[in-house]
């Protein structure tokens, strides 16, 4: 199923075989837009600068364009890649990634961007428009804010392993969202906020749904 009367993504994955990595939501065409020309606008003005008293562009310039994303993006996918460094600059990226590939309809609403051996591919997430009762993905940053750092979960049982261990720095908002809710959406995003009273943080949690609606059930809490 493609994208519904969208040329634009809603959310774009970048899923790393460790089942870390990013979701990064765009709300508008011209917030998709803004991203992608972030990273390829001043590689297409140098083609257009160097074709100048040509005819036109060179026949190869939109392959080469596909190229250097795809190039870029790899850096995401390595194991030393700092991630509080590189959020801004991976949006733009992944955005531009899914801008220059040549779709065989409309842009995906959902865009996976994973590895696939020694490649990195796009697809269509599909299973993200669908809601099996538990979060294949949670992203910490609201979709506001353009989503963030992300873990995602093949199946019940992953959810729920990693839920019921300790939280870590990194790892902290599969535990809270499995603490508070029974079933979920595919996609459940949670960002901190400052306390009412000005003490301490608390953390907002949001259920993202695709096309169908999903449930989103409380946990019932012992009295």
């Amino acid at each position: 199923m493609a994208g519904i009367d969208l040329d634009f993504p809603e959310i774009i994955f970048i899923k790393r075989l460790d089942g870390t990595g990013y979701g990064f939501f765009y709300s508008t065409p011209a917030q998709f837009d803004n991203a992608a020309h972030g990273f390829i606008g001043p590689i297409k003005e140098r083609i257009k600068e160097e074709s100048k008293g040509k005819e036109e562009l060179p026949v190869k310039a939109e392959e080469f364009c596909l190229k250097a994303s795809l190039t870029s993006i790899q850096k995401v996918f390595e194991p030393n890649w700092e991630d509080s460094e590189g959020i801004d600059g991976a949006r733009c990226v992944a955005a531009s990634c899914v801008a220059e590939y040549k779709w065989d309809d409309v842009v995906p609403q959902c865009v996976v961007i994973e590895q696939a051996g020694d490649d990195i591919t796009l697809r269509e997430g599909f299973e993200f428009l669908e809601h099996p009762g538990y979060p294949l993905c949670v992203v910490i940053g609201s979709k506001g804010d353009g989503g963030g750092l992300s873990t995602f979960f093949d199946s019940a049982d992953e959810f729920r392993q990693v839920a019921t261990k300790p939280p870590s720095e990194h790892t902290w908002l599969p535990q809270l969202i499995y603490r508070l809710y029974a079933k979920t959406p595919s996609i459940m995003t949670g960002f901190p906020t400052p306390s009412s009273d000005g003490n301490g943080v608390s953390v907002e949690c949001h259920a993202y749904t695709l096309n169908r609606q999903g449930q989103l059930i409380e946990r019932h809490r012992k009295t």
